[in-house]
């Protein structure tokens, strides 16, 4: 059977019985809901009519690209195109397949049956006309039921998981994992490494490219995008961020950010959205970045924070630096141009500009500009006084 005979209506109907039952077609199974999942599903079969029918359009409308979003009425049932035959899917089915569809409609197509169900009730065929119209109006109803109006079911799937329903909490660990072997196994065909498959967590729609090793308790969300020869982890949260060739990214979060070839990450790094790192930076132990731009070779080692900031080239940053970014009302930018030196404990009050060349001696608070190939240092002079007397306990 040619896929354009054939429109589809995804069911989505939520009742009134407990909060996962609308949820369930909405929450993500590795980055992506199960009706995200089935209209992908049946896009990959070549279905391009596909509606769906729901009793929750706030929720299910958003959800993927319909061709239209069908009010559930019991009492007026959708009408159905009288020309092609009718697919019935449920919409919580995170991992059914186009392989699968296709081959429940050339079964469909091979017999002589007015109707097909699959075993598990959860796929159903209509031929065209009156048929079509009394099947949907039949799956409003009672289309999880077995004994219903479909009655028992004709057709088996080869791949069982393939028609697993999101039908409870207690299915979602073992579906999501399933979800989860089906990502890896992908991105293992491709030549990424895995040291514990067990352990590793990739979303729907990421890229990786190959020899990129992936270490345990990595999690990699978003569409984010990871690089050739990278090694992410252990324990690494990605999430909608873009990781070049050959940089590393261990103990460490990155949300929004970009880190550039050959740059290191962590341990213990936060770089949150606008972040852009590199190419062959180093942000190191306990650094937070955001919605700064780290020009190549600039060194970050530990315990600072670089907000709201441009860092040029070569430029090294010594521990406790902080960008203090904002003056109760609104956030200011601070300009570090290429290789300068900032020393240890550095409060760099914005707006800012150090320039090209510039030291900062350890212990400043920087409020006014600095000139290129100066020493700036703002800390008041050490005293040293004589004491009079050994302190006592009764001082302490």
């Amino acid at each position: 059977m040619n896929a354009s005979g054939i429109a589809a209506v995804v069911l989505a109907v939520s009742g009134e019985r407990t909060a996962w039952e609308a949820r369930r077609f909405t929450e993500p199974v590795c980055g992506m809901s199960a009706l995200a999942r089935v209209r992908r599903a049946l896009a990959a079969a070549g279905i391009a009519e596909v509606s769906v029918l729901t009793d929750d359009l706030a929720e299910v409308a958003g959800a993927a690209a319909w061709s239209s979003v069908l009010r559930l009425d019991l009492h007026d049932a959708p009408a159905v195109p009288s020309d092609r035959c009718l697919l019935v899917v449920c919409g919580d089915l995170p991992l059914l397949s186009g392989a699968t569809l296709s081959a429940f409609c050339k079964a469909f197509a091979s017999g002589r049956a007015r109707r097909l169900v699959e075993s598990t009730g959860v796929l159903a065929l209509f031929r065209a006309g009156a048929d079509a119209a009394r099947g949907l109006a039949a799956a409003a109803s009672a289309f999880d039921d077995s004994d219903g109006p479909f009655g028992r079911g004709t057709w088996v799937t080869d791949v069982p998981d393939d028609v697993r329903r999101l039908a409870s909490p207690a299915a979602y660990p073992d579906v999501s994992a399933c979800a989860r072997e089906r990502i890896l196994a992908a991105l293992a065909e491709k030549g990424v490494l895995l040291t514990d498959p067990a352990r590793t967590y990739v979303d729907e729609g990421v890229e990786i490219g190959e020899a990129t090793i992936l270490f345990p308790g990595s999690h990699v969300g978003g569409g984010s995008r990871v690089g050739s020869g990278c090694r992410i982890g252990p324990d690494a949260w990605i999430d909608s961020s873009v990781v070049e060739d050959g940089a590393v990214v261990r103990y460490s979060v990155l949300e929004g950010a970009r880190v550039r070839e050959r740059s290191t990450i962590g341990p213990y790094a936060h770089l949150r959205h606008g972040s852009d790192v590199g190419p062959d930076a180093r942000v190191g132990n306990f650094v937070e970045v955001k919605a700064a731009r780290l020009g190549p070779g600039v060194k970050a080692g530990h315990l600072s924070y670089l907000g709201d900031a441009d860092v040029g080239a070569g430029t090294n940053i010594g521990a406790g630096t902080i960008t203090c970014n904002f003056d109760g009302a609104a956030k200011h930018r601070t300009v570090i141009e290429d290789d300068v030196f900032v020393g240890s404990n550095v409060s760099l009050v914005a707006p800012v500009t150090i320039g090209r060349g510039a030291v900062i001696g350890a212990g400043s608070t920087i409020t006014e500009d600095v000139p290129p190939e100066t020493l700036a240092i703002a800390r008041a002079r050490q005293v040293i006084k004589e004491r009079n007397k050994k302190p006592s306990r009764e001082d302490t």
